[in-house]
């Protein structure tokens, strides 16, 4: 029995570590995949639809950058329509049909939600962050767990996304603007990270790059690119990034180390590797619905492999993960430090990229404006923004005409390169400053001086990038419905501009 796209170096493989087994895995194959969302910005809890605008003043984003308390909006009819059985391992994770078309909704744009492979969601809950820790996404693109670590945060303490693919940091970038998350976005060799982050971080994720076997059920694309090859050339790339990422983590911190693959090659064999050459021990995974253990016939007979975890998709709901969570011991490193990886290269100055918002991805800064004026940002700043603004937004990062926040204290980027250092605060045009869409996607509503509270067929009309009625006072206003944000207009005689990104906008969306 053989399944049609399987190649037949996998098929091989499988067969050898499946044994009686290896039927029930195939026949998996003959169900659509598995989907699943994880609400983002609103909750169930709420029970009732989004409010109406006149009320949505008072309704808080789940993590602002700038805390504020109060209760989330509700979900959306439309969205509640589509919610299936909940995923067990994540709260506020669903199911959600083969056909769904919440990636197509209004609520999508404004991060209400992310869509994400169900057993993908696991990983964020083996990491459990918590607000005021430091933590670190090694591979972060395209950021689905980086969104729900930043959700977990609730804005507090620090998070670094890091992705070393210039195109896919740039993707990364816009969902975690999407989502309103605030971090630091990193484009680097995991290399290059360790030495100025040595021993900093309280947890570090490497959901590792690998063959992605458990892709081939939704993307068929990605079963005809494996090679018989790819395990071992996966796992030892893997080593390498996961000997940097210990580096990292504090003594008595802890590092997730996942892969969306089945063969033990790059998956219990990593992990008993690192347990035999670094002081880190595995600690012991919940037993999530429908996950079996780690095989210590699969890694060198380590009986620790029972602590991680497994989905299969003949065994779980999910198209398939593995899933570890170590401690660290000490400094990581063996007793005799002859372990320690190479140094990074020649220090440079922090480099930062392009906006990606431009859709120059990966492209370098211009040099930073000489007009800068410190007490003309801050009186404009303060008119934007109802609150005494953070220091960090006070005293920005300014570069090729982006104003930044400045990054967290004690956080070093000298020598990286940054694709941004804090969440994007405003554009300088013309000896002017225009707020950035980053900055609308991440404040607490409250924050915003001047609100434009629209219905849902106008924000529709937002997102296409029309023009919107005149509102009630002129200059910047904050677009948003139900309290959940749209971007920035800026209100003329007659109309309020658009201005949400020519790049982002979508006319194909449904309310």
């Amino acid at each position: 029995m053989s399944l049609p796209g399987f190649p037949e170096g996998f098929e091989h493989q499988m067969k050898t570590w499946l044994a009686d087994e290896w039927p029930l895995f195939l026949s998996a194959y003959t169900q659509p995949a598995q989907r699943a969302v994880r609400l983002h910005r609103v909750t169930p809890s709420a029970h009732a639809a989004i409010p109406a605008a006149a009320e949505s003043k008072a309704v808080a984003s789940v993590h602002p950058v700038y805390a504020v308390e109060g209760p989330l909006p509700g979900v959306p009819a439309s969205v509640a329509g589509q919610l299936r059985d909940p995923v067990p391992w994540l709260t506020d994770g669903f199911y959600i049909d083969a056909d769904s078309t919440l990636g197509k909704l209004i609520y999508h744009e404004m991060g209400a939600y992310y869509l994400q492979e169900p057993s993908a969601m696991a990983v964020a809950a083996a990491l459990n962050a918590k607000p005021g820790e430091r933590v670190l996404d090694l591979c972060a693109a395209p950021g689905g767990k980086t969104t729900a670590i930043g959700r977990a945060m609730a804005g507090k303490g620090v998070l670094v996304a890091n992705e070393i693919h210039p195109s896919r940091v740039v993707v990364l970038a816009q969902n975690l603007e999407r989502t309103g998350v605030p971090a630091v976005v990193v484009n680097e060799d995991p290399v290059r990270l360790a030495q100025p982050f040595s021993r900093w971080f309280d947890a570090v994720l490497v959901d590792a790059p690998c063959s992605g076997e458990g892709m081939f059920r939704k993307d068929p694309e990605a079963a005809q690119q494996w090679r018989g090859d790819a395990p071992a050339f996966c796992a030892a790339r893997q080593k390498e990034i996961l000997q940097q990422a210990i580096r990292m983590v504090r003594p008595g911190g802890r590092l997730v180390y996942s892969t969306c693959t089945f063969n033990a090659i790059e998956n219990e064999q990593v992990i008993a590797w690192a347990v035999e050459n670094f002081r880190v021990s595995v600690t012991q995974l919940p037993d999530w619905p429908g996950w079996d253990s780690g095989r210590p016939d699969w890694g060198n007979g380590l009986r620790e492999l029972l602590h991680t975890r497994r989905l299969w998709p003949h065994q779980g709901r999910g198209e398939g993960h593995f899933v570890a969570l170590l401690s660290i011991h000490g400094d990581g490193l063996d007793p005799t430090g002859e372990r320690a990886a190479r140094q990074p290269g020649t220090t440079r100055q922090t480099e930062l990229l392009g906006s990606p918002n431009k859709g120059k991805k990966g492209a370098k800064a211009p040099a930073q404006s000489t007009a800068w004026n410190s007490v003309q940002w801050e009186k404009w700043l303060r008119q934007l923004l109802t609150n005494d603004p953070p220091a960090a937004w006070l005293h920005p990062v300014v570069s090729g005409g982006s104003v930044f926040a400045a990054p967290p204290e004690g956080l070093s980027l000298a020598g990286l390169r940054v694709l941004r250092p804090g969440v994007c605060l405003a554009s300088m045009v013309r000896d002017r400053f225009e707020p950035h869409h980053n900055l609308a996607m991440a404040i607490h509503p409250s924050l915003a001086r001047n609100h434009l509270d629209v219905d849902e067929q106008t924000a529709r009309d937002y997102l296409s990038g029309n023009a919107l009625p005149e509102a009630d006072h002129s200059g910047f206003t904050w677009v948003n419905y139900g309290g959940l944000p749209l971007g920035w207009g800026k209100s003329v005689t007659g109309r309020t501009n658009n201005l949400y990104p020519k790049g982002l906008r979508r006319g194909d969306l449904s309310l």
